[in-house]
């Protein structure tokens, strides 16, 4: 009885500390559109690992700085409108799938709150000749301790990527429309 007693206190006492010990949990983030266009035509604007800078506004710049452009484990370096640089890695691109998978390689803070960012677009025929574009991705936050000043929170890494694909995808259909 004395040992129940004993365990039920250790595990009150220790909970509490090793859920605040828990580092950030990982953010999902997922926008789409329709596009009034067919897939491929949409694919064709995309498809190209660095073409990202002529239909993303919220991108000035991009180079292939390792590898070959739409090859696995091309690295491309994307330069923002505020001139920050993010360098990202070409995990996937499978074309008869139409699905382009990549990884943000060195975080920047100034250009997004998070350190670490996998990111996927597909495209999939819907009715009519259209098309709906995905994308998504999962991130951390860089902040690793458990209260992090608002800039660097959950919801700053959330509401700038949501911005960034968002300002993407209506550029994509403005483009294929």
């Amino acid at each position: 009885m004395l040992k129940t007693i004993k365990l039920g206190l250790i595990v009150t006492l220790l909970l509490p500390a090793l859920t605040y010990a828990h580092g950030p949990a990982r953010v999902k983030v997922i926008q789409d559109i329709e596009i009034n266009a067919p897939v491929e035509k949409v694919w064709g604007i995309i498809q190209d690992f660095c073409s990202i800078k002529d239909w993303n506004p919220q991108v000035s710049a991009c180079e292939i700085t390792e590898g070959n452009a739409n090859e696995p484990g091309a690295i491309r370096t994307i330069t923002l409108e505020n001139g920050q640089q993010l360098k990202e890695k070409l995990i996937k691109i499978i074309p008869e799938q139409n699905k382009i998978q990549y990884m943000l390689t060195e975080p920047n803070i100034k250009a997004f709150p998070i350190n670490t960012h996998g990111s996927s677009i597909i495209l999939t025929a819907i009715d009519g000749g259209k098309t709906k574009v995905e994308w998504k991705g999962n991130f951390y936050r860089s902040f690793p301790g458990p209260n992090p000043p608002p800039e660097l929170s959950d919801e700053a890494g959330q509401e700038a990527l949501s911005s960034f694909y968002i300002a993407g995808l209506e550029n994509i259909k403005k483009l294929a429309e």
